[in-house]
Order: C-alpha cells, then sequence, then structure tokens
C-alpha cells in the first residue's frame, strides 16, 4: 500500500474506539513476557473465547507462540502509564509493578478493570500480523472505569445519560442540545448554594472573585481583569472596596517602570481561605459521582474552553 494510502488507512482504522489491554505470559525459561496491544476483541460465548493480533515481527513473537496460556489484562483509567511501559523498549517491563501469579505461572497486572486467563488454543494469519485465539479458562472484573484509545490518543468513555436527564425541566431543541444554555442552567444550579453563603455573610460576588483569583497569584490590574473578565467600572469599584477593608494591596514590581501587581494581604488571604473550603465543599459533593479521572477530563475540557475563547495574548 503507498506511504499516504497507508497513513489515510491509519487515521480511519484510529476512528474505530479500542480498549488497551496488556497480554502476558510466561516464556520457557520463566521470564515474565508482556506487551500493550488494542487488538483484543470476543470471539466465542459458548465456549468462551478471545482473540488478539501480534506482529509476525515481533520480537515476542516466537514467545507467545510458543505459550500453552496468555492473560488479556484490560487497563483501567488511570493505568496509561502501564500501557506506554508496556508499549516501549525497557528492560524489564514488570520492574516495580505490582501483579499476581495465575494459571501456569501468567503475570496478572492489579488494578485493571478486567483480566482474562487464558488457553493458547489457535493461531491463524492475517497478512502482516497473526491472530490468537485463547479459551477462557478463569476472568476476573472490576468496576474501574477501563481506558480507551482513540484517534491516536488515550481517553474514557462517559456513561450516556438516560432521556429523562432533564429532571422534569424543559427538554430537546435549543435548551439540551446548545452549549451556551446547558453551561448557563449548570452554573446557576452549581453556583446557587455558594452564592447564597455569600449573600448571608454580606460578601460581594464580584469581591469573592477578585480575592479568588489573587489568593496565588499577583496580578496588574490589566492582568486582573483578563483574567476574570470584569467590566471595567465594576472591576474599578471592587478593587477600590477590597483595598479600604484591607483585603488586598499594592505591591511595587522590583527595578524601575511597571505597573502595580495587586495581592491579597494576610486580612484578604484569610477570608479565601474560609471560602474556598465551601466552595471546596459544594463542588465535592455535586462531583460526588464522578470518577476522579472524569472530574479532572471535564476541568481541562472547560479550561481548553476558556482558553480558545479569551485568546492566549496576556496582558503584561
Amino acid at each position: 500500500m503507498p506511504e499516504v494510502q497507508s497513513r489515510g488507512f491509519r487515521a480511519a482504522l484510529g476512528q474505530f474506539a479500542t480498549g488497551v489491554t496488556v497480554v502476558t505470559t510466561r516464556a520457557s525459561n520463566g521470564d515474565r513476557i508482556g506487551l500493550t496491544a488494542n487488538s483484543f476483541n470476543s470471539a466465542s460465548l459458548d465456549p468462551p473465547m478471545v482473540l488478539w493480533s501480534l506482529k509476525n515481527d515481533s520480537q515476542n513473537f516466537n514467545v507467545f507462540a510458543a505459550a500453552g496460556h496468555f492473560a488479556v489484562n484490560v487497563l483501567a483509567a488511570d493505568q496509561v502509564e502501564v500501557s506506554q511501559r508496556f508499549s516501549r523498549e525497557v528492560e524489564d517491563r514488570f520492574a516495580g509493578l505490582e501483579c499476581s501469579e495465575g494459571i501456569a505461572g501468567l503475570p496478572l497486572i492489579a488494578g485493571c478493570a478486567a483480566t482474562f486467563q487464558c488457553r493458547n488454543v489457535h493461531r491463524y494469519s492475517g497478512g502482516d500480523h497473526a491472530i490468537f485465539v485463547g479459551e477462557v479458562l478463569d476472568f476476573e472484573v472490576s468496576e474501574r472505569v477501563a481506558l480507551v484509545f482513540h484517534r491516536g490518543d488515550y481517553t474514557i468513555t462517559l456513561p450516556r445519560p438516560p432521556d429523562d436527564a432533564g429532571h422534569g425541566e424543559i427538554a430537546g431543541g435549543y435548551v439540551d442540545d446548545f452549549l451556551l444554555p446547558l453551561l448557563a442552567r449548570a452554573y446557576r444550579l452549581f453556583g446557587l448554594p455558594f452564592y447564597e453563603h455569600l449573600s448571608e455573610r454580606g460578601i460581594p460576588r464580584d469581591e469573592w472573585r477578585v480575592l479568588a483569583t489573587l489568593s496565588d497569584q499577583s496580578c496588574t490590574r490589566d492582568e486582573l481583569g483578563w483574567v476574570i473578565r470584569m467590566p471595567d467600572d465594576i472591576l474599578d469599584s471592587t478593587i477600590a472596596s477590597l483595598r479600604t477593608h484591607g483585603m488586598i494591596a499594592d505591591a511595587r514590581p522590583r527595578g524601575d517602570g511597571g505597573a502595580p501587581r495587586l495581592v491579597c494581604t494576610p486580612t484578604g488571604s484569610r477570608r479565601v481561605i474560609e471560602l474556598l473550603a465551601v466552595a471546596k465543599a459544594r463542588e465535592a459533593d455535586v462531583l460526588a459521582d464522578l470518577p476522579e479521572l472524569e472530574q479532572q477530563d471535564f476541568k481541562r475540557m472547560l479550561r481548553s474552553i476558556i482558553s480558545r475563547l479569551a485568546g492566549s495574548q496576556r496582558p503584561r
């Protein structure tokens, strides 16, 4: 196949999302052997059989061809490092990795989403690969989210929301299929209890936004406006109020020239720490049912959207 066509073929195959596995076995000399593979698939339910493929020129081809058994370790979402380790040329891929022994001494990697221990029963030619078919002798499954490979990178799956996900709110059309109202509704429902707490304390929302931004960084007035996107008149009045109450202060930059930088005072920092505890508790309550990796991916996606919309040219 011509090189250009081959690249296109690879890209087309990459549109099919797959799980990520590490297939392991024991060599005749007792060495543990393992490699990353995303070619795993089911072959039969009765009898239970699975298959995977290996390149004919793999340095481990002869080991797997001669092995009586192999194990398929379906990696969990937090095992990207394991996948990368078993796809690289390293002296000992198992070094420091928690494993147990299965049938015929098969290395079983701890923390996987699922594990299949198989008897090596068939091998078929498949072009530049060989297809190995195994009879499943034993398996284990956990509730861990599986790692997924799609379009040349690692990702994770998200459950499809049920049809009644709106829980009685208006569903369909603009409201449920357009990002702006979804973000607005999420912001309102997520933030309402926290902003009610601010209101009870007599703390304006804008003052909280400025304090929270300055809690871990100093900013010039223009940098602060770029980060929180507040109208100039409201920003200036908020800064003035916080200065008056001793929450923020000006810190002159070292050297000649340069605009003063706004910083939290100890009084402002204490206020931020107290309110952050409330905000974090609200966040933990809202996200409690989402796995940690999904939470981090969700935040990364929002940061990416913000970065694209805000632009990358930060004031200096």
